[in-house]
């Protein structure tokens, strides 16, 4: 039992059409909702997040695709909501992260619906995957509530598409963003000595900050180390006037399990400024790490071989929704899926119709073969 091709590119157009740039993910879920009901199904939906499961058993996979994408960005040669075919391609926002994900969970369900399957498949399509939602409002956070699974395999574009190799993903750091707000004295700059310069002060965290001995662990053979760097800093007075404040956003991306770097931020924050300094964390999201050698990854590189594609298992260089699967619902997670790597987020966003098919049809197999 094959995907169907026509209805894939029917599918991935439809959606492509649909702007959901996080946070306005309504449209689309009611789209999903409405052809999963046209399939046969009976989703539920919990706040745009739209879930379901067929079949019956003791194991279990919960299968995953998010409804959001980035902002459009940039200029355009195609129209970004267009979905126009070209040259083997179709273009617009989303077309590889990840709506020719959602397609192939459609086409996949499409298949399973009158398919007796060894266990329980469970679909999710979620939002708030990319920027601007903290981690209590993504929908991998709100159903890792509820749902639970053996396993879960997370969809995104991982594929290197020219080299015919599947990335799979075990594990990704994960982000803490720490601002810190540095309060100094104002003075007039003729009497400098009468004032704190909060700059200056905040200069001097970032330069201890860069020596900071941070947190590390090992992946198979590759060192995990948190990375910490300033993405803003705000601050300034008069030109007279020596600056009373200054604020610095510094982003890190967590080596898995770093439940220290705030502490560490802290301890040099109270070390340069004394009590004069106030700290905030507006964004988290934890890291993880998998057993690249688990079943399900033998799965997906005897199944990947079959299709003459060679796989490698990665640490990500991103954060993607395994870690939440993993950190907060406690199922195991890794990553793969149909689409390009390198179409993440850029302007001009295509998918390749030949790769698409064919990884739609790889990543069915994949889904049939662990059932088996």
């Amino acid at each position: 039992m094959e995907v169907n091709k026509d209805k894939l590119i029917h599918w991935l157009q439809e959606l492509i059409r649909i702007p959901s740039i996080t946070g306005k993910e309504e449209a689309i879920s009611k789209y999903v909702t409405q052809e999963l009901t046209k399939i046969g199904f009976n989703p539920q939906v919990k706040e745009n997040n739209v879930y379901f499961e067929v079949g019956d058993g003791s194991k279990s996979l919960l299968l995953n695709a998010h409804l959001d994408t980035v902002d459009v960005g940039g200029d355009w040669k195609h129209d970004p909501f267009g979905a126009v075919m070209e040259e083997g391609k179709i273009f617009g926002r989303g077309a590889s992260d990840d709506k020719g994900n959602i397609a192939a969970m459609l086409e996949i369900a499409s298949l399973v619906k009158d398919r007796q399957i060894n266990g329980r498949l469970i679909f999710t399509f979620t939002t708030g995957e990319e920027f601007g939602a903290k981690l209590e409002d993504k929908g991998s956070y709100i159903l890792s509530k509820v749902l639970k699974a053996d396993k879960a395999l997370v969809l995104e574009p991982q594929n290197d598409v020219e080299e015919k190799r599947a990335n799979i993903i075990y594990g990704c750091r994960g982000i803490e963003n720490i601002l810190v707000h540095i309060k100094g004295k104002g003075s007039h700059t003729g009497y400098p000595e009468r004032g704190v310069n909060a700059i200056s002060k905040a200069v001097e965290v970032l330069a201890k900050l860069e020596k900071l001995d941070f947190y590390k662990v090992m992946a198979i053979d590759q060192e995990i180390r948190t990375i910490c760097m300033p993405i803003r800093i705000n601050g300034g007075a008069d030109i007279f006037l020596v600056p009373d404040k200054c604020e610095i956003l510094v982003h890190c991306r967590t080596a898995p399990e770093d439940n220290i770097i705030v502490d560490q931020v802290k301890n040099i924050c109270q070390e340069v400024c004394g009590e004069n300094f106030e700290i905030e964390t507006p964004y988290s999201a934890p890291g993880y790490i998998e057993d690249p050698d688990d079943p399900l990854v033998d799965i997906i590189r005897q199944e990947a071989k079959s299709f003459n594609f060679t796989t490698q298992t990665r640490f990500a260089g991103g954060r993607i929704d395994a870690s939440i699967f993993k950190t907060v619902g406690s199922i195991p997670s890794f990553c793969m899926g149909v689409g390009n790597r390198d179409q993440m987020h850029v302007v001009e966003e295509f998918i390749s119709l030949e790769e698409f098919i064919t990884c739609s049809e790889m990543l069915k197999n994949v889904i049939f073969a662990y059932f088996s």
